[in-house]
């Protein structure tokens, strides 16, 4: 709760904005829908002008549950599916009965009209799928299809050799590019430093309409993590804490503040 209220003077509302709110939480994990004060946090969020998604695995996820959050202020859902099929799904996410999970938080969310999108590992074992994945998201009613490109840290150190080569992976924005463009789904790219590059080439070369370029990389732009226990990332995937928000008395602003500084919180860690 002090965190959150921390950032409500960057959270207020400028008088000539339209809209949602500029600051967003993404409320992930691990499992969110775990802890018990949940829709305590978000209830807070909301009445200081936060704007709450949220990233739920799809185990606990119940049209109840769901429509309690979207009271609460959740405005939308993220959904992971790495294989179009419960074989290949469960297969990389070394669970069974994890597809059955999430496709059922699907249809929860379109139950109780909670929108969301389709967060997809792109990696050697679905490339050739993404066509059938693309395809799912359309039918079961996801706003957006969301590719996260393998990062091999952390958990993902062990399937390093999945990660797509350069060229593969210029296959994929080219596909992704193309999809965008012909709709009616819209594909975003995450965790590619070389899409916004590729982009402004593929642009030109296709003549493509002006838009919104893919970010490549969030960490540092507009985009921070705090972890479970209170460290400031970058992002999730660059395990380098920053500092700890409990050291700055639950305080945002002033730990993002300290780190960014070369003699603050974290020297190694500016961004």
């Amino acid at each position: 709760m002090k965190v959150l209220d921390s950032l409500a003077p960057l959270a207020a509302k400028k008088p000539e904005r339209v809209g949602p709110p500029e600051m967003m939480i993404i409320w992930t994990g691990g499992e969110p829908m775990m802890r018990p004060d949940i829709l305590d946090l978000v209830s807070h969020a909301t009445r200081l002008g936060i704007r709450s998604v949220m990233a739920p695995c799809g185990l606990l996820v119940t049209p109840e549950r769901l429509a309690a959050l979207k009271d609460a202020g959740v405005a939308a859902c993220s959904f992971s599916i790495d294989g179009p099929d419960a074989a290949s799904h469960d297969a990389f996410r070394g669970v069974s009965g994890a597809f059955d999970n999430v496709m059922r938080a699907m249809r929860a969310a379109r139950e109780v009209g909670m929108p969301f999108q389709m967060n997809t590992t792109v990696s050697t074992l679905n490339v050739d799928r993404l066509e059938e994945l693309h395809a799912l998201a359309v039918a079961q009613g996801a706003a957006k299809l969301d590719l996260f490109f393998l990062v091999p840290v952390g958990r993902g150190k062990a399937i390093a050799d999945y990660a797509l080569s350069p060229d593969a992976t210029r296959a994929v924005l080219d596909w992704a590019f193309a999809k965008t463009a012909a709709g009616p789904l819209p594909i975003k790219e995450t965790c590619c430093p070389s899409a916004p590059a590729y982009w402004a080439e593929w642009r030109r070369t296709h003549n493509a309409p002006p838009s919104r370029p893919p970010c490549g990389c969030l960490g540092g732009r507009g985009f921070a993590f705090l972890s479970h226990v209170g460290d400031l990332q970058t992002c999730g995937f660059i395990d380098v804490p920053c500092g700890n928000v409990r050291d700055f008395n639950c305080d945002f602003p002033a730990l993002v503040s300290a780190a960014a500084n070369p003699l603050g919180a974290a020297g190694n860690c500016r961004s």
